[in-house]
């Protein structure tokens, strides 16, 4: 379908938006501003059409600081602790920004980049960049982003990272789903599913204890569907001091496999995720200030999206 201007960067660089559409109504608005996922367009049982992903009206929201809705996250997603790393007998000192830690590549954040848009049809946009190591990351990545809508009602993200030297990489999606529509308040009365038999818990500074925990008789138990709000309750009255759920679970099985059902019983509309990765970090919007502006002047509050970030 081509591409249509979306609005400019700071230094003047064009940020381009395509869409994908299929058989079955389904729509995705693309953006090359961080390869990010601007809209999804999806019907309830009713045939009414809805705006399933929270995001932002322009550029300069996507830009605001912490905004890293539905981005593509890279180079590396989650938290490096300390922020450094060796790798082969050598140190490398990265950005520290969150508590210390490096979160989601630091200055680097592929959230903030403008890909170049190398293919736009009706079923399928490919979007490359070039990371050059910001943030203190070795080496320099090329990076590549295929989405591809079938009839079938998938959306399918394929990720390529080829670098020039060893690095850690670890990409994926941080879409906030809402499925009753973006602006609908919380996802209190959703249902989550996770084919996880266990997580692992994480310390003050959410970094992992090294520790792979069972999730039987824990608020982490979804391998059976939970209502999210009573879930999120039951883990704050454990003690949890996230204020709902940002933790990494450790998915079954592995190659290409179902982990998650995500449904929301009042439209009907419902999300199965794919992946072919070892984990999960499903993520309740825990942070997000009350009050927030997002598309079409819609407030984002607490809890009012979910992320399931697929990852290494």
């Amino acid at each position: 379908m081509g591409a249509k201007l979306f609005g400019q960067m700071p230094d003047g660089a064009q940020i381009w938006k395509c869409e994908l559409r299929n058989a079955g109504g389904l729509s995705v608005e693309l953006l090359t501003l961080g390869a990010t996922i601007h809209r999804i367009l999806a019907p309830d049982r009713e045939g009414r059409t809805a705006d399933v992903v929270l995001g932002k009206d322009g550029v300069e929201g996507y830009l605001s600081k912490g905004a890293l809705a539905a981005a593509t996250i890279g180079r590396v997603a989650n938290r490096i602790q300390g922020h450094s790393f060796s790798l082969g007998g050598e140190a490398f000192e990265l950005d520290a920004n969150e508590n210390g830690s490096t979160l989601h590549g630091g200055s680097g954040n592929y959230a903030g980049r403008v890909f170049s848009l190398v293919e736009a049809t009706d079923s399928r946009a490919r979007m490359v960049a070039r990371d050059f190591g910001e943030g203190g990351f070795p080496g320099e990545v090329a990076v590549e982003v295929a989405f591809s809508l079938g009839d079938d009602g998938s959306l399918r993200i394929e990720y390529t990272a080829i670098p020039t030297r060893d690095t850690p990489i670890n990409l994926t999606n941080h879409a906030y789903f809402n499925l009753a529509g973006h602006g609908s308040g919380p996802i209190d009365a959703h249902e989550l599913q996770i084919e996880a038999d266990f997580y692992t818990p994480s310390d003050a500074e959410d970094i992992p204890t090294g520790e792979i925990a069972k999730v039987a008789g824990t608020p982490f138990d979804f391998t059976s569907p939970r209502v999210l709000g009573p879930a999120m309750r039951e883990l704050a009255a454990s003690g949890d001091a996230h204020g709902g759920f940002d933790h990494n679970f450790a998915l079954r099985g592995s190659g290409w496999r179902k982990i998650a059902v995500a449904t929301e019983p009042a439209s009907g509309r419902a999300m199965e995720v794919y992946t072919d990765l070892p984990g999960v970090q499903f993520y309740t919007a825990n942070h997000a200030a009350p009050g927030a502006v997002g598309k079409d002047g819609a407030a984002y509050g607490r809890h009012s999206g979910f992320c399931l970030e697929t990852q290494h």
